[in-house]
């Protein structure tokens, strides 16, 4: 019993829908626990070594406490529901503790009959499973909504707009910030279309293909991640361009629809506005090295010009040049210690005078590289040269095109010494031989 109480009290929502019940009331944990306590109590020493030698299997560590918690959580599993919120009539968590059904119930019905037909006695929607009037339950589930994802026995998504694959890509559901984190957190996923009509015949449409494939697609996501997605810090700038093209209702959802995506722990903290995302990405620098963080233009956040206001602001890299995966360990691009002081972000960037003509300087407008002479009054701060030792130097190879930040004298702030200029696109610089240059530090 300590290991089900625990497993109720630490890794299930607050609240969930009890689907055998007709009304489809709410259930907080106390209550999961009466309702389920007499069938844990039956599971017996044979059920638990049975499960074990199945875990050993794929996992030869695991001992007896992982095989009882496996029990648990097949007796409790849940269903997550993704869809795309209407304009009114959701049903919120005093409508259902007061048996109110609004115009959307409909929709939760049929979520929990899905559910159901899955095996689950238990699911959980976003609309009426918070209890938004309390802000530590609020921020309790927004901080825990990955992993609730995560663990769910199925996420059942239901996409209104669509009436097969071939338009699976033009559903309102994919222009939702809170829907890419509902897309690569589940393990198993259930798609159903106009109507609650199934997407497919299959029990899990993440392995399917053609499902797949259609996501891919539509999201830009690769189909590795789209079914094996490990949250974290690398990989910022392409996680940044899925989330780049979708919206949110409220300013800071923005950021807060990303917590678990990069698996990065931030205050909840409505009213805020777009400070939200800038201590999103503080929470990210924290725990990441990678110089591909600044590959992004236009309006920057009023707390950093090291950082851009949204993830509208990432823009595309060359792949080729911006691939990092295959260099051997002796040999680094950019600062691998990136971090924020009280100065602003602190960097080691190479220097490169841009009114001496050392380099070719060029815009990224679109997916083309344009030579421009308007920066020619800057100085370039190189983020992805070359390291091959320890010396303090950094190198440009010659015709290969390195990511800069322009900067200028600041001579408001002698400490800082260099301010970060705005572009409306991705700046980048060739040099027609090796350069090599002594690092400098720099604070954003």
């Amino acid at each position: 019993m300590r290991i089900f109480s625990a497993y109720v009290q630490n890794e299930l929502p607050t609240y969930l829908i009890y689907v055998p019940d007709k009304d489809k009331r709410l259930v907080g944990r106390n209550e999961v626990k009466r309702l389920f306590r007499n069938e844990v109590a039956l599971i017996t020493e044979e059920d638990i070594h049975s499960r074990l030698v199945d875990l050993k299997e794929s996992c030869p560590t695991a001992h007896r406490e992982d095989a009882i918690r496996d029990i648990v959580k097949d007796t409790l599993k849940f269903a997550v529901l993704s869809h795309r919120w209407l304009d009114s009539g959701e049903p919120t968590f005093y409508d259902i503790l007061k048996s109110f059904k609004p115009y959307g119930y409909d929709k939760l019905m049929k979520f929990c009959e899905k559910a159901g037909e899955f095996g689950c006695r238990l699911a959980w929607s976003d609309t009426c499973c918070i209890n938004k009037d309390s802000s530590t339950e609020l921020e309790e589930a927004i901080r825990s909504m990955f992993k609730w994802y995560r663990d769910a026995h199925i996420c059942i998504a239901y996409l209104s707009d669509t009436t097969s694959i071939d338009d699976l890509h033009k559903d309102v559901w994919f222009t939702r910030g809170w829907t890419l984190q509902e897309l690569l957190a589940p393990w198993r996923m259930k798609f159903y279309v106009r109507n609650w009509e199934p997407l497919t015949s299959d029990l899990n449409d993440k392995e399917n293909f053609e499902v797949v494939a259609a996501l891919s697609r539509a999201t830009r996501i690769p189909i590795d991640d789209l079914r094996h997605f490990q949250p974290g810090t690398n990989n910022v700038h392409e996680k940044m361009m899925w989330a780049s093209t979708r919206t949110t209702t409220r300013i800071e959802d923005v950021a807060y629809s990303l917590i678990g995506i990069f698996d990065v722990s931030m205050m909840v903290a409505y009213g805020e506005g777009k400070r939200a995302f800038y201590r999103l990405m503080e929470a990210i620098i924290h725990k990441c090295d990678e110089w591909q963080i600044f590959a992004w233009a236009g309006t920057s956040s009023a707390d950093s010009a090291a950082f851009p206001e949204s993830p509208r602001g990432f823009l595309p890299l060359n792949p080729v040049d911006s691939n990092d995966d295959l260099l051997p360990s002796t040999v680094w691009r950019g600062d691998r210690n990136i971090v924020m002081t009280k100065r602003g972000l602190q960097i080691q960037v190479l220097l490169v005078d841009l009114s001496q003509e050392e380099a070719t300087v060029y815009e990224r407008i679109g997916t083309e590289d344009v030579q421009t002479n308007a920066y020619s009054s800057y100085t370039a701060g190189v983020v992805d040269y070359w390291c091959y030792d320890a010396s303090g130097d950094g190198i440009l190879q010659p015709e290969q095109e390195h990511l800069c930040v322009l900067l200028r004298p600041d001579p408001s702030n002698p400490y800082a010494g260099w301010r970060k200029v705005t572009t409306p696109n991705l700046v980048t610089i060739r040099t027609e031989s090796k350069l090599r240059r002594t690092l400098t530090l720099v604070w954003l």
